[in-house]
């Protein structure tokens, strides 16, 4: 990664995001009401994008393996901590089923962005 490419402004950017949304109280989340039946669904195509963004700003050089080590394993204990954070959070609800989606959407976004 290289800090001054835009690829990994928005990468982090994105990983920022989606942690001020996880800090967000339930009942400040009034937005994204009518997605709680989809719940696993927006959490999986979460992380796809967060895999995504990972490996795009990882691929501005030729990619080694111990990057997809670093990559992967960031994919794995990423959502672990997100779900964490909204154990502490008022009004959230942590998910194990939550986390596991998180977790296979982003491997799937990370190997989708390695093929193309």
């Amino acid at each position: 990664m290289y800090i001054s490419s835009w690829r990994t402004w928005l990468f982090f950017f994105y990983v920022f995001l989606v942690m001020y949304i996880s800090m967000k109280p339930g009942n400040d989340l009034n937005f994204f009401s009518h997605l709680w039946k989809y719940d696993k669904l927006v959490h999986f195509t979460e992380y796809l994008l967060m895999g995504f963004l990972l490996i795009n700003a990882l691929k501005i050089k030729p990619m080694t393996h111990s990057h997809w080590k670093y990559a992967i394993l960031f994919l794995l204990i990423f959502p672990i901590l997100d779900e964490t954070l909204q154990y502490f959070t008022p009004r959230r609800i942590p998910d194990i089923y939550d986390g596991i989606a998180d977790i296979f959407g982003g491997l799937t976004g990370a190997f989708i962005r390695e093929r193309i």
